[in-house]
């Protein structure tokens, strides 16, 4: 039986529309063509579908069983078209993600690396860049999605909280502190503090911790980079307060991390974008991958916190 897909949209256009002519137009055929593909598609079923006067038509009872296939079949044929196109789309593309220096450091690369060997025909951008610059490039499109944590993010932008994680002190392990069972912010009186910049994320979360326990925050040096403040601690010049990522920047045969508590400070990290309207194929699978590896980053980085 040769039926054709041309002959069922005929058909089912003629009866969606009851006339010859409106379906031509809606396929951009002659009446003629249309009516020569349902007469095929009769022919070949042996069947009459439709009854045909010079001002109606009238479906038959054969034509009304027919009609209920070939729609099912119809829309089958477009799900499963518009899935292979969907997959294909996502074999190829251009991705640029946005994130600033300490996510693009140490959450990024391994997801990154394991994106491209799964996508290996998806070209993968990555801008490292200041706080700061990470919602602009979102919002004027020179990234197509950005990661890191956010004093307000805008109105504009669909947000998503991939984790939370709390602040703590990275400290010499010969230091005092680090034999504590459990680090207050209280116990950081009268400790050289290291901090981020006023205007940083960061430095806000860090003085609401130091606030709650009723302390002034005072750093004896303050820096642009998560990494300088690591390098500074390893100097000795005073313990750095960082976010829990900041571990993989850590030397840790000479520095530890610990997490600060009484009260608990944690960032959000999230993944901002224009909107579900604007995400390509392409984009869409590195979201939807990023989110699933994140959580074994965090797993992983779990295990560290907790290793001897």
């Amino acid at each position: 039986m040769n039926v054709t897909i041309r002959q069922i949209q005929a058909f089912v256009c003629v009866v969606r529309h009851g006339s010859f002519t409106k379906a031509a137009q809606e396929m951009f055929l002659t009446q003629s063509a249309v009516s020569l593909m349902v007469r095929e598609l009769e022919t070949i079923l042996n069947a009459r579908l439709i009854d045909r006067t010079t001002r109606s038509i009238q479906v038959t009872e054969v034509g009304r069983e027919f009609f209920a296939g070939a729609e099912r079949i119809l829309a089958d044929l477009e799900h499963v078209v518009t899935n292979v196109n969907q997959l294909v789309a996502k074999q190829r593309g251009r991705v640029v993600v946005t994130a600033p220096l300490i996510l693009s450091s140490t959450l990024l690369p391994k997801i990154i690396a394991a994106f491209k060997k799964r996508y290996p025909g998806i070209d993968l951008v990555l801008k490292d860049s200041l706080p700061d610059q990470v919602l602009p490039q979102v919002l004027t499109a020179a990234a197509d999605i950005g990661i890191g944590t956010f004093h307000r993010p805008e109105h504009d932008l669909h947000t998503q909280l991939l984790y939370k994680e709390s602040l703590g002190a990275a400290l010499p392990k010969t230091h005092p502190l680090n034999q504590a069972a459990r680090l207050t912010w209280q116990d950081l009186q009268g400790v050289p503090v290291l901090t981020l910049p006023r205007e940083s994320i960061f430095r806000e979360l860090t003085e609401q911790g130091f606030r709650a326990a009723g302390l002034e925050v005072e750093p004896a040096f303050e820096a642009t980079y998560v990494g300088t403040l690591i390098g500074l601690v390893e100097a000795g010049l005073g313990i750095a307060i960082v976010p829990g990522s900041a571990t993989a920047l850590v030397d840790t045969g000479n520095i530890s991390w610990k997490q600060l508590e009484a009260p608990i400070i944690e960032r959000e990290v999230l993944l901002v974008h224009r909107g579900p309207a604007s995400i390509s194929p392409a984009t869409a699978a590195f979201v939807d991958f990023l989110i699933e590896r994140t959580d074994s980053f965090l797993r992983q980085k779990l295990a560290a916190h907790h290793a001897p």
